[in-house]
C-alpha cells in the first residue's frame, strides 16, 4: 500500500491538518474481492470528509459520518486474476492497494484444528514446497488487544474483547512456499480445490483461536436469541457492564449480582413447584396408581443410565414392606448419591430436600430423617421428585446405601431400596429462562478465550462486512462435554453470522468432528464427540449449510489429525455443490430408510453410487432388537444398500453406524466419501444396552 500525502498547501487550504483517512484493517495489498455481488468498502476519516473509492473503472463517493465511519459498495464484478489497483481518497491523503484479484473469498473460522498450519500437516514440508499459487491469497485474523480502546482495564494483564472491535492484527499473503506453510491447511487445501475446480482467484479469510468455544464467536446479541443460553448471556453482559463501570469495585458488584440472581433463582423455582403437576396432583400421596408409570431399576450407573439428560422434572415412587416394631417409630432415608436436586417423601410427607444452594448436590449422598408421625403402618409409599437442568440425572447410589432404616437400629437391620421402582414425567422445563449467573466463574469478563463473544468481537466483529461467498467451520472440540447446548449454539451463530454480514443465507461448511481417544470395542458408546457430531448434523437443517465428517480420518492418540487435505477436499466438495450448483458426487452416503426382512434389516442411502468397503468385511454396524441391546452387526452390500444382521439379536428393530467417538468403520461411495454416521432409532443414548462383544475387523486393517 502506497499512502501518499498532500503537500502544505492542502493544508493551507482545507484550513490545517485533517485526520487521514483509514481502511479496515481487511483490505490491503494482495486482496481478494468477492466476485457477482455488491462489495462494502469502508473506513474512517474526519466527520463530515468526502471519501472517494475507484476500482476496475467504478467509482463511489460517500461522506463520513459524524462518528468518521463511511462506507460505500462497488457493483459486483466478473472474476479477475489481473492484478489491479484500488485507491481509497480523502482530503488529506489517498491509500492505494496493489495487486487486487477478484474471485471467490471464504471465511475459515473455528479453534486449533482450523488453525492447524500446512507444515504440520501430511507432507507438510513438501505440500509447502509446491504451494506456488499466484491467484491463492490469506488473510489470516489474529487479535489485536487493546485496539478500540483499553477494554484491558489493568494494562498488564491480558483480556479479551469485551465490545466489537473495528481492527485486528493481519495483512494478505500471495501463496507461495514461504507464506503457505504457516497458512491454515484446511483453509489452504480447500482454497487449492476450489481454485482448480472454478479456474477463479481464491481468497480465505481466517480466525480460529486453539481452545476456543463456541460461544466465544458469537456475539452477545446472537447468544441472547438462543433459548438455552438467553439467561447466561444476559448475565454475562451484566457482568460485562459492572466490569467496565468499575473494574476496582467489580468483585462486590458481583456478589450482589450473585445475591440478586438467587433471589430471581428461588421465585423461579417457586414457581415450578406451583406449576408442578407432581405437586398439585398429589404424586406423593399413598394409594396412588402407578400402572402406568415407567418401569426403572435404581440405582443406575454412568455408563448405563435409563433416565438419561432430561431438561425437567421427574418422579419416582415405590412402596416396601417394613417390620410391624418399626410402626410409628422414627427412621432415616438413604438414597445414596442422587445427581440431580430433590424432594423425597415418606407417606406423602416431605422428609428432606437438596436444592441447588446445595454446594456440589450432584456428588451428594442423600439421609433424611424421617419422623415418627409419616410411619402408620407397615406399607410405606417412597416418593422423590428429581429436577435437573443440564447434564444426566440420576439415583447412582450404590445399592448398598439406598434403604430405609430405624433410628439407631443395629448395623444391618434395614429394607433394602434398590430394584424395581416406577417413573414419570411430570414437565418438560425451560432451561434457558432459568436466572443463571454468567459463565465464567469468578474471573472477571474477558479474562479466558471461551468466553461468550470474545472472538466474534476481536476476530469476527472487524472483518464484518466484507464480502465473502460463505464459511467453513471446524470447531467442536472445547464444547463436546456440552454436546445438549451445541444443538442450539451451532445454528444460533450461523444465523447471527448471517444477519451481521448481511448477505442472506450464504452456505456455510461444518465439520464433524474427528475420530479421537481409544478406538471402539463396544457396539456404540456414549462418548462426548459422538453426541457433538450428532448435534453438528442437526444444524443442517438451517438452509444452507452442507457436512464434511472427520469421523473416519482420527488419529486417535492425537486431537489435531494431520491429514488436513482431506478435510479441505470434503469440504471444497460441499462447496461445490451448495454454492456453485455443481452436479455431481459431492456428499458421503447419507441414511435413508431402513426396512426389516426377517432377521435383517436392509439400509438404503442416498450418494452411494459406487458404495464399497476397504477392507472385507464391511464393519462399523451395530443391530439392536427391541431390549435395545446392540450387537456388532454382520454386513454385505448390495449395489447402493447394506444388508445387517447378528445372530445375537433374531428379532432386530434398529442400526446404528459409527456410533462411537473413535468408530471402526470402512464404507464409501466412489468419491471415497465416508457414510455418515447415524441410527434409525429415537433412543437417547443412556437408554442403551451395550453387552461385551466382539468384532472382525477387516482384513489388513489396521487401528489408526
Amino acid at each position: 500500500m502506497r499512502l501518499l500525502f498532500t503537500g502544505m498547501m492542502a493544508m493551507l487550504l482545507f484550513g490545517g491538518a485533517r485526520a487521514a483517512v483509514q481502511a479496515a484493517c481487511v483490505f490491503g495489498d494482495h486482496m481478494v474481492l468477492q466476485r457477482e455481488c455488491a462489495v462494502p468498502v469502508w473506513g474512517t476519516a474526519a466527520p463530515g470528509e468526502a471519501v472517494t473509492v475507484a476500482f476496475a473503472g467504478q467509482t463511489a463517493r460517500t461522506t463520513a459520518g459524524p462518528d468518521g465511519a463511511w462506507r460505500v459498495r462497488l457493483q459486483a464484478m466478473k472474476p479477475s486474476a489481473e492484478p489491479r489497483e484500488l485507491t481509497i481518497a480523502g482530503a488529506a491523503n489517498t491509500l492505494t492497494f496493489t495487486d487486487v484479484l477478484v474471485g471467490e473469498v471464504w471465511l475459515c473460522g473455528g479453534q486449533s484444528n482450523m488453525d492447524w498450519p500446512v507444515r504440520l500437516s501430511n507432507d507438510g514440508a513438501a505440500e509447502a514446497a509446491t504451494a506456488r499459487y499466484p491467484a491463492i491469497r490469506a488473510f489470516t485474523a489474529r487479535y489485536a488487544a487493546g485496539q478500540d480502546g483499553d477494554y484491558r482495564i489493568a494494562p498488564k494483564e491480558h483480556r479479551f474483547a469485551l465490545a466489537p472491535q473495528t481492527r485486528c492484527l493481519g495483512s494478505w499473503d500471495v501463496c507461495t512456499p514461504d507464506t503457505a506453510k504457516n497458512w491454515s491447511g484446511v483453509g489452504y487445501f480447500f482454497a487449492r480445490d476450489l481454485h482448480a475446480r472454478l479456474g477463479v482467484p481464491v481468497g480465505i479469510l481466517v480466525a480460529a483461536y486453539g481452545a476456543s468455544a463456541i460461544e466465544a464467536w458469537t456475539s452477545l446479541p446472537g447468544l441472547k436469541a438462543v433459548p438455552r443460553y438467553r439467561a447466561r448471556a444476559a448475565a454475562y453482559e451484566e457482568a460485562v457492564q459492572a466490569y467496565l463501570t468499575d473494574p476496582n469495585g467489580y468483585p462486590q458488584a458481583l456478589e450482589a449480582m450473585t445475591a440478586r440472581v438467587a433471589a430471581r433463582e428461588q421465585a423461579w423455582f417457586a414457581q415450578l413447584d406451583a406449576e408442578d403437576p407432581g405437586i398439585t396432583g398429589r404424586w406423593m400421596a399413598p394409594g396412588l396408581a402407578t400402572e402406568q408409570w415407567e418401569a426403572v431399576a435404581l440405582p443406575v450407573s454412568v455408563a448405563d443410565n435409563p433416565i438419561g439428560a432430561p431438561v425437567a422434572s421427574i418422579w419416582f415412587r415405590r412402596e416396601v414392606t417394613i417390620p410391624p416394631a418399626w410402626v410409628g417409630q422414627e427412621l432415616e432415608l438413604h438414597l445414596g448419591v442422587v445427581d440431580a436436586v430433590d424432594d423425597s417423601y415418606v407417606n406423602g410427607i416431605r422428609v428432606g430436600r437438596t436444592w441447588f444452594d446445595t454446594r456440589e448436590y450432584w456428588s451428594i449422598s442423600r439421609v433424611y430423617p424421617v419422623p415418627a408421625s409419616a410411619v402408620t403402618s407397615t406399607t410405606v409409599t417412597l416418593s422423590v421428585r428429581l429436577l435437573k437442568l443440564i447434564y444426566h440425572m440420576g439415583l447412582f447410589g450404590p445399592a448398598a446405601e439406598m434403604k430405609l432404616v430405624r433410628k439407631g437400629a443395629p448395623e444391618g437391620e434395614a429394607v433394602w431400596l434398590a430394584g424395581a421402582w416406577r417413573m414419570r414425567k411430570a414437565q418438560d422445563l425451560d432451561a434457558g429462562a432459568q436466572p443463571q449467573l454468567p459463565p465464567i466463574g469468578t474471573a472477571a469478563p474477558g479474562s479466558a478465550y471461551g468466553h461468550p463473544a470474545v472472538m466474534y468481537h476481536g476476530l469476527i466483529h472487524p472483518l464484518i462486512p466484507y464480502a465473502i461467498r460463505g464459511a467453513i467451520w471446524y470447531q467442536g472440540e472445547a464444547n463436546a462435554p456440552f454436546y445438549t447446548d451445541y444443538r442450539e449454539l451451532l445454528p444460533g451463530l450461523i444465523t447471527s453470522w448471517r444477519k451481521e454480514w448481511g448477505q442472506g443465507e450464504f452456505p456455510f461448511g461444518i465439520v464433524q468432528l474427528a475420530s479421537y481417544h481409544a478406538q471402539q470395542t463396544a457396539p456404540v458408546d456414549r462418548g462426548g464427540y459422538i453426541n457433538l457430531r450428532e448435534a453438528q448434523a442437526m444444524a443442517l437443517r438451517v438452509p444452507g449449510t452442507f457436512l464434511a465428517t472427520a469421523m473416519d480420518i482420527g488419529e486417535g492418540d492425537n486431537i489435531h489429525p494431520k491429514n488436513k487435505q482431506e478435510v479441505g477436499r470434503r469440504l471444497a466438495l460441499g462447496a461445490l455443490a451448495t454454492a456453485y450448483g455443481h452436479k455431481g458426487l459431492f456428499f458421503g452416503p447419507v441414511y435413508r430408510s431402513m426396512k426389516r426382512e426377517g432377521q435383517r434389516i436392509r439400509l438404503r442411502f442416498d450418494y452411494a453410487d459406487g458404495l464399497h468397503a476397504k477392507g472385507d468385511p464391511p464393519v462399523g454396524f451395530a443391530i439392536a432388537g427391541a431390549d435395545r441391546a446392540f450387537y456388532f452387526a454382520r454386513a454385505t452390500i448390495e449395489g447402493e444398500e447394506v444388508v445387517v444382521w447378528s445372530d445375537k439379536v433374531p428379532a432386530p428393530v434398529a442400526v446404528r453406524y459409527a456410533w462411537a467417538t473413535n468408530p471402526v468403520c470402512n464404507l464409501y461411495n466412489r468419491e471415497n466419501l465416508p457414510i455418515y454416521p447415524f441410527h434409525t432409532d429415537n433412543w437417547d443414548l443412556s437408554q442403551l444396552v451395550i453387552p461385551r462383544d466382539t468384532i472382525t475387523l477387516p482384513t489388513g486393517w489396521v487401528a489408526r
